[in-house]
Formats: structure tokens, sequence, C-alpha cells
């Protein structure tokens, strides 16, 4: 059975996760409709996404 109405705090651990693993269908699809009702997850989750950016941006910038 699927379970699609997650927590905040499973939401959080979930999008943590994706950074080091690929997400199966279902949890997508958890993540996803939580996010359509709570925006404070959906702004970490788009932080985490900036800090992602931001540290690759960081590793490739030339050591002078």
């Amino acid at each position: 059975m699927i379970k699609l109405k997650i927590t905040c705090r499973a939401a959080t651990q979930i999008i943590l996760q994706a950074e080091d693993r690929r997400m199966p269908l279902a949890e997508r699809l958890s993540l996803r409709l939580h996010h359509r009702i709570c925006s404070n997850c959906r702004r970490f989750a788009r932080q985490v996404r900036l800090m992602r950016l931001a540290s690759a941006r960081w590793r490739q910038h030339p050591v002078e």
C-alpha cells in the first residue's frame, strides 16, 4: 500500500535523502502532494536546491 499523505518531518527526510539516491515513484508522488499543501516544505526544498547549486559552483571555482 502506498502512503501518499506524509508529515513535514517525513517530507524533510525525503528531500535530504534525495541528494544521495533516486526517489521511488511513491515517494515522489507523496512529496509532490505534500508540497501542494505545505508552503514551508516547498521553501525548504528550494533552499536545499539552492545550497546544492551553490556548493557545486564553489567546487568548480579555481583555487588561487
